[in-house]
Formats: C-alpha cells, sequence, structure tokens
C-alpha cells in the first residue's frame, strides 16, 4: 500500500466515522423528541381527563339545580331525558358526603349510557371518538 493510498483510506475512514458520529447524534435528538411527545401526549390526556371530571361535576350540579327549580325531580328528569330513578341517583350523588366528584362523575354517565342506550337501542352508538 503506498502512502497516497494510506492516506485515502485515512480520509475515508474519518468520513465514515464523521457520518456515523452524525447519525448517532440524530438518532439520540430523535430518541428524546419521541419521550418528550409521549409525556406531552400523557400530561394532555390527564388535562383532559380532569376536563371531563368537572365537566360531569358540573352537570350533575345543573340537573340537580334544575329539579330544585322545577320542585319535581320528575319534571327535572323528562326535561332532561332521564329515567326518574337516575335522577334521583343524581341527587343523592350531589349531596354533601365523601364521595368525590370522580364519583359523581360516574354517576352521571352512567345515567347518561342507560339512558343511551334505552332510547339508541345499544351500546355500539355510544362508542364514538377516540
Amino acid at each position: 500500500m503506498g502512502g497516497s493510498e494510506r492516506v485515502a483510506a485515512l480520509k475515508r475512514a474519518r468520513q465514515r466515522q464523521a457520518r456515523i458520529e452524525a447519525a448517532t447524534g440524530r438518532a439520540v435528538r430523535a430518541g428524546i423528541a419521541l419521550e418528550r411527545a409521549k409525556r406531552s401526549r400523557e400530561l394532555a390526556i390527564e388535562r383532559h381527563d380532569e376536563k371531563v371530571a368537572a365537566s360531569e361535576a358540573a352537570s350533575v350540579r345543573e340537573a340537580v339545580e334544575l329539579s330544585k327549580v322545577c320542585g319535581s325531580t320528575e319534571a327535572a328528569a323528562e326535561i332532561l331525558g332521564l329515567p326518574v330513578k337516575e335522577m334521583r341517583r343524581l341527587i343523592r350523588s350531589d349531596e354533601p358526603s365523601p364521595h368525590t366528584p370522580a364519583r359523581q362523575a360516574r354517576v352521571l354517565r352512567r345515567s347518561r349510557g342507560q339512558s343511551a342506550d334505552s332510547e339508541q337501542g345499544g351500546e355500539d352508538e355510544q362508542r364514538v371518538g377516540p
């Protein structure tokens, strides 16, 4: 191997090493970006779940207030399209108790789901969205 061939081989080796280092840097940055995106998605899901729970709790409170304003659980249930039994359950769930707003949200979700099942004919139509 002559001197010029050795120089050319060293040059190729340095270029290859530079390409490896550049590719390694890009791969590491892409992995970090992926982890950041996953964490961001998790936080967005948490915020969404909190908003949904707060909205459901507000819906329960408003349904109870409607019942008070109407002076009749039956009338409020009819207005909201809920069975009277579910309306009474909502009222009970809104009474001061050690239960959390998440429990109240589950009660409302269950009552909405049962109402939708009886009116729409099943679960399939409820499973809309992500």
